[in-house]
């Protein structure tokens, strides 16, 4: 479990480090430089996304270990190009080995973690996220810190780290196998087409899809809606993403416990209710201390949600040979909203200039929280 979480922290601190600081170290930060570097960023998300199924299906065949050992050297590489001449082709190809190697990480760590031991399946999960995202709050504060003078000095940092837990890889013991006989390609790729197909499956996704679609949304939103509507500076802006990441952490590790002494799916759709009611709450036109209180809500249940979502598929549709196909899975299909979110709703701003923008998300939210309720109560297809 420590090592999954650790594996998880070096692709989100790497992530944290280099994504502000990506404009300073290609040496220009004006609009044609940050139109060239959409290409990029989008390189990143693209390979992270391909990366997913097929890593997951890898991690099913040969176990967590064996993946970790090729994701991690790619991934600590990938870090170290950045240190390169400030080239935008060659950092498109770097954030391009970067998402990939992600891709793999991500399904290798999360079967470890739910077909391993150390305490009941929640809190592991929720722990393990908690630390391992947490990458993501201190990489800002790091490339803050130590590059005002250099900016690649915090991504010198970072690419250390991702070496040292690299070398761990050969040492530290997982899961090398599933249970059972492995599945050939073909059993596998039949597996996942199973998956695909199976609606108590697809309906399990909605909660951890609409999270994302909503997040990555609202990170597009609040420096817009909060300078814009509230009048926030860029201090309190960036306050609020740092509380951010400390209430996804908290609340992680707390949905995993709950999850652990009651239904999964019950905790889900009770923490649902908030979490929409939150986004609601948001949508008070020119009400500061109602946006707060409804933000802070929908972070601390949408984390829940998250990890209680987690257990629930896992439970309903995976098992300890499964998990890494599962997963790649899960994140390739959700991590998709995090081009439809921000596609969709900054462009619902933008059109209308409205805090309303909050309430269209919570409308959408209870169609997959609907839809959810009813169709996740089936089981994996046999």
């Amino acid at each position: 479990m420590v090592f999954a979480a650790l594996a998880l922290f070096v692709v989100s601190l790497g992530y944290g480090v280099v994504v502000p600081l990506l404009p300073t170290l290609a040496g220009s930060t004006t609009y044609a430089a940050a139109t060239s570097l959409s290409v990029v960023y989008t390189l990143y998300a693209a390979a992270k996304i391909a990366a997913q199924v097929p890593g997951g299906a890898w991690v099913d065949r040969v176990g967590p270990r064996r993946v970790m050992r090729v994701a991690l050297p790619l991934y600590t590489v990938s870090t170290f190009g950045f240190l390169g001449p400030p080239d935008t082709a060659w950092f498109a190809l770097c954030r391009m080995v970067e998402g990939a190697a992600t891709g793999l990480v991500y399904p290798a760590a999360f079967a470890a973690v739910l077909s391993g031991e150390g305490g009941p399946r929640g809190t592991r999960v929720g722990t393990v996220v908690a630390l391992g995202t947490s990458g993501l709050l201190l990489g800002p504060a790091l490339g803050g810190a130590l590059g005002a003078e250099n900016p690649r000095i915090p991504v010198a940092v970072a690419a250390s780290v991702a070496a040292l837990v690299t070398a761990a890889a050969w040492f530290v013991p997982l899961p090398t196998t599933g249970v059972g006989t492995p599945r050939t390609l073909r059993g596998e790729l039949d597996l996942l087409r199973r998956l695909c197909v199976d609606v108590g499956f697809l309906a399990a996704l909605l909660p951890i899809a609409f999270n994302k679609l909503s997040y990555t949304a609202l990170q597009g939103l609040l420096p817009l809606y909060g300078a814009e509507m509230l009048g926030l500076g860029p201090r309190r802006i960036t306050a609020i993403f740092a509380l951010t990441g400390i209430g996804f952490g908290v609340a992680q590790v707390a949905g995993g416990w709950l999850a652990d002494r009651l239904r999964a799916r019950a905790v889900v759709l009770v923490c649902l209710v908030p979490l929409l009611g939150g986004l609601a709450l948001m949508g008070r036109p020119g009400d500061v201390v109602a946006f707060a209180a409804g933000y802070g809500v929908y972070v601390l249940a949408s984390s829940v949600v998250f990890t209680a979502t987690l257990k629930h598929a896992a439970e309903t549709h995976g098992s300890a040979d499964t998990y890494g196909g599962m997963y790649g899975l899960l994140g390739t299909a959700t991590d998709l909203m995090t081009v439809v979110g921000p596609a969709v709703f900054l462009n619902a701003y933008r059109a209308r200039a409205s805090s309303a923008v909050f309430t269209d998300m919570a409308a959408t939210g209870l169609v997959f929280a609907v839809v959810f309720a009813v169709a996740a109560r089936r089981r994996r297809t046999p």
